[in-house]
């Protein structure tokens, strides 16, 4: 394939402008969304000695011991703490490197599938187009951990077969244990990819694929039965997650009214990613009318089948559960963007091969703009609330005049606004009790491991 640098620079200028954009009221303003603000609590807790990996602690009054998702995203984040200090930002750095990180596992398979990583602009801009990718990029979610293991999982495994070395596979059986380890079952998709690339690639026999989805999950069984015996803790606590999350809520805690929500979900995803696909093939087919074929399918055909199968898995089995949420597909959802650039790539190149220079100039202009006013964005948005600004203004209030103390005595109505557990606790290390005679009052301290 013929390419300059030039050819692609503004696309990369552009990709950043616009990621600028998208995270700019959100990046660097203080308030997230529920969940980020409960596990940075516990992170950040776990940084201090309240609680610890195998028995993390959120509130005094609310998960004391807190068993609802695996730990290893609460022991990265205590690490981030650890470092940089109890500061409102440390978890939106880390979510922020979580996000960083999956962009450039994309950019890597990429890479891996295309022995070209100028073009990995590509797929990253449909990924970047999926709206719950942005969102979730400063929100916290486990999902975001998770999503970094599932892709270096997959990374793996491909250098695994280019280089043919089970040495590779093994390195991906560890990723795997870790995605489970950050969020559970939901990041083991995977396991199915040595199926899925046997059958597409001609070189391999069909039966290669499940002897090695088979070794993935001898390493993933053996890494846990390792974590059982050095860590007898663990053994209880994954037993309270499965029986808290994936009985408890996964059979009978509904959050939806049908089982095809999350198909529903994916497709309004992936609207704004077709759109901009339907946009290349009409500029294509403008640019190459004078041309038989525009749509050169079939060098991509094994990639696109791989990415687009393998998303599938990771959002399909969802499903089961009658517990969905949007962001649950979160670390599927580069796959689809992996798919569509690999049936794009032939359009576009032909496209900008037909560029002009004066015009190739135009959109290096027009891309440092669109730099620029993400970066202005970005700027003039820090130290503002990108949410919950009355709830953080109340609660930094009476924080102050708590005095140092550990649990606050509220209404039972209060005591149901889950978002102030959240906030009392992140910004004061404050648990909330539920009293009507005591509003106000204070007292106790927080278990620590001291």
């Amino acid at each position: 394939m013929t390419s300059t640098r030039s050819n692609n620079t503004p696309f990369w200028l552009l990709l950043i402008g616009i990621t600028l954009m998208l995270m700019s009221n959100s990046l660097l303003t203080e308030g997230m969304f529920l969940d980020g603000v409960l596990y940075a609590c516990i992170s950040r807790n776990m940084a201090v000695g309240m609680g610890s990996f195998w028995n993390p602690f959120y509130t005094q009054t609310i998960g004391p011991v807190f068993h609802s998702h695996p730990p290893l995203a609460f022991g990265l984040e205590a690490l981030f703490f650890k470092l940089l200090g109890d500061h409102w930002w440390v978890e939106k750095a880390y979510s922020a490197l979580t996000f960083l990180l999956t962009a450039l596992l994309i950019a890597l398979i990429w890479k891996r599938s295309t022995n070209n990583f100028r073009w990995a602009w590509l797929p990253l801009l449909f990924w970047l187009a999926i709206p719950i990718v942005s969102w979730s990029a400063t929100n916290n979610l486990l999902e975001n951990t998770m999503s970094v293991f599932v892709m270096l999982s997959v990374y793996l495994m491909i250098v695994s077969y280019q280089r043919n070395s089970k040495l590779w596979l093994f390195l991906a059986g560890i990723a795997l244990f870790a995605a489970f380890l950050s969020k559970g079952f939901t990041g083991l998709f995977p396991l199915v990819f040595p199926i899925i690339y046997c059958i597409f690639d001609d070189k391999r026999r069909w039966i290669q694929g499940p002897i090695d989805t088979l070794l993935l999950m001898v390493t993933v069984a053996v890494l846990s039965g390792v974590m059982f015996l050095f860590f007898p803790p663990s053994f209880a606590y994954l037993k309270d997650y499965i029986n808290l999350q994936v009985i408890g809520g996964g059979l009978h805690e509904a959050t939806v009214s049908t089982r095809f929500y999350i198909v529903f979900s994916l497709l309004l995803q992936l609207i704004a990613p077709l759109v901009i696909f339907s946009i290349i093939l009409i500029m294509s087919k403008i640019i190459n009318k004078d041309k038989h074929k525009v749509f050169e399918f079939a060098p991509d055909k094994k990639h696109f089948f791989n990415f687009l199968i393998l998303g599938l898995t990771g959002v399909l089995p969802i499903m089961v559960s009658v517990k969905q949420r949007d962001f649950y597909m979160l670390a599927a959802l580069p796959f689809f963007a992996l798919a569509l650039g690999h049936i794009s790539l032939s359009m576009v190149n032909a496209m900008l091969l037909e560029i002009k220079p004066k015009t190739r100039n135009w959109m290096m202009m027009a891309s440092a703009v669109v730099l620029l006013v993400g970066v202005v964005l970005s700027v003039c948005h820090i130290g503002k609330y990108g949410r919950d600004e009355a709830l953080i203004e109340e609660v930094k209030n009476r924080v102050a005049e708590a005095d140092g103390e550990n649990i606050i005595e509220i209404t039972p109505e209060e005591y149901t606004q889950w978002a102030k557990h959240a906030y009392y606790m992140r910004y004061g290390k404050i648990s909330l009790n539920p009293n009507e005679q005591h509003i106000g009052q204070t007292h106790g301290s927080a278990p620590t491991n001291e």
